[in-house]
């Protein structure tokens, strides 16, 4: 609820404290009931917080601010602000509802954009085409002939070039020979904690 202080202490510097707080609780009483209260000297006392007996000796006195009519009570200035509240309301409320269409009108477009796109981290179909492959009934005996010979290849269909991937084991083998190499480096440098190294051999190796 707008006050407009001026206009508020400009138009009650006849009223008393106890009338000016008495007419602040009717105002804001009607902005929340839209507008109107009851015409009722019983239920406008309530509202004010007053005994029946002191509302009737101040109340004509406040009531000379209100227009009385069909059984209610309204006040002008207060109608008009919030009628324009209501305005301010609904037109947020309409603006908000706009920017939802559009946001959403937006994110559909910019999926139906991407529906034909796969995003980079799939596989295209020649990937998928080679891997199916590779993992074959004939492939899978070929792998098993294979193990016999490390230097046979064990896929059919490769590119030229091609080099079949290191296994965890691989690796492994890799490091400790590493290792071992390293070391026998350092005893023929005459290195006494030359051996050392070895220790790490089990923990490396995956079986």
């Amino acid at each position: 609820m707008q006050l407009y202080v001026s206009d508020f202490v400009g138009d009650t510097l006849q009223l008393s404290t106890e009338q000016i707080g008495a007419y602040m609780l009717l105002l804001m009483a009607m902005w929340n009931a839209g507008g109107r209260l009851p015409d009722d000297d019983a239920k406008l006392a309530r509202v004010a917080r007053l005994s029946l007996k002191k509302w009737r000796a101040i109340g004509p006195d406040l009531l000379t601010f209100f227009e009385r009519e069909a059984g209610e009570i309204g006040h002008k200035r207060l109608t008009r602000e919030l009628n324009k509240a209501r305005v301010k309301s609904e037109a947020r409320a309409a603006a908000g509802s706009r920017g939802g269409a559009a946001t959403a009108l937006k994110t559909k477009a910019h999926s139906q954009a991407n529906a034909g796109t796969l995003p980079r981290h799939f596989p295209d179909s020649r990937n998928q085409s080679e891997k199916a492959s590779a993992f074959s009934r004939e492939n899978a005996q070929h792998l098993s002939l294979a193990g016999k010979n490390r230097t046979d290849p064990i896929f059919s269909g490769k590119k030229p070039g091609w080099q079949r991937p290191k296994t965890h084991l691989d690796a492994a083998n890799a490091i400790i020979e590493e290792i071992r190499t390293h070391d026998r480096s350092r005893t023929a440098a005459g290195d006494q904690g030359a051996g050392s190294d070895v220790l790490m051999l089990p923990a490396i190796r995956p079986d």
